[in-house]
């Protein structure tokens, strides 16, 4: 029996101060650990956050500009994986607990503004992180031993950052991010039949 988590009970409350400042994923550990206090399994190692549950966490400023990271992989395994079950990558991104958190200019309090599950299987929103993971591929494959900075391609949903450590990050433009979370609250209203 398979099912689908729309909703986190007794997770991360809207409104909550989060007692620091953000710096290097400090935020993102913190709502994994306040979740482990709520009684959640978070995995630590590869592979989603909730296993359990089906879903990835994800922390971010409310206001940051830059690309929201899926995840991580060397060039050689990105070139090996298509987009599918059993990609890391692809796997982050079918359903997403997302915790966004801005600061209060009164207080200077880190506040968090919202805490949602967002299912992004949406066919439409699959095909398109597919177009550009196929396309980040295919210049990493036909260009073996150089280390490009970035992969872009023009109009694509997400694209390739390299990192110090010889990973690419998956990322996926703020713009597009918005438009994959308007898809899924839409599809998340036609679950419900409302009338007489």
């Amino acid at each position: 029996m398979t099912f689908n988590v729309t909703k986190l009970n007794n997770a991360i409350e809207v409104g909550t101060v989060i007692p620091m400042e953000e710096c290097n994923g400090n935020i993102g550990r913190w709502v994994e650990d306040q979740l482990e206090d709520n009684g959640y399994i978070v995995n630590k190692g590869k592979g989603i956050d909730l296993k359990r549950l089906g879903l990835e966490v994800k922390t971010r400023m409310e206001n940051s500009t830059s690309g929201h990271t899926v995840g991580a992989m060397l060039p050689q395994d990105i070139i090996h994986y298509d987009w599918a079950a059993g990609n890391n990558i692809f796997d982050k991104v079918q359903r997403q607990y997302r915790v966004y958190h801005k600061v209060n200019v009164l207080t200077e309090d880190n506040i968090v503004t919202s805490a949602q599950v967002y299912d992004f299987t949406d066919l439409d929103i699959q095909n398109n992180l597919k177009e550009a993971w196929d396309h980040c591929k295919a210049v990493l494959a036909q260009n073996p031993g150089i280390n490009w900075d970035y992969i872009r391609g023009d109009g694509k949903w997400a694209y390739l950052e390299l990192q110090e450590n010889g990973y690419y990050q998956y990322r996926i433009t703020p713009g597009y991010m918005k438009q994959m979370e308007s898809i899924a609250n839409f599809n998340r209203t036609k679950l419900f039949v409302v009338g007489a």
